[in-house]
């Protein structure tokens, strides 16, 4: 959450951001698929947002938004599941 504020926090934070994804993207990798399965179940925390993949994929969408032209090729790169 807190990178999400600092990525939409300035107009250029986002860009400013890319040279540092390959330090910051193999982190969010490892947690990407950190989805609570549960089957056909209501969850009703969705609305809290706590759901640690939902959250990293809400955050790579920012970074590839605010990031700039190369923003999606490096996010791409670095995690090769990302859409």
């Amino acid at each position: 959450k807190v990178l999400q504020q600092l990525v939409v926090s300035g107009e250029m934070i986002g860009e400013a951001l890319v040279p540092y994804y390959r330090q910051l993207l193999p982190v969010l990798n490892l947690f990407k698929n950190a989805n609570i399965n549960t089957g056909d179940g209501i969850v009703y925390n969705q609305r809290k947002r706590v759901n640690l993949g939902d959250l990293i994929q809400e955050t790579l969408e920012l970074l590839e938004a605010n990031g700039g032209e190369d923003a999606f090729i490096n996010i791409k790169y670095m995690i090769p599941t990302y859409e």
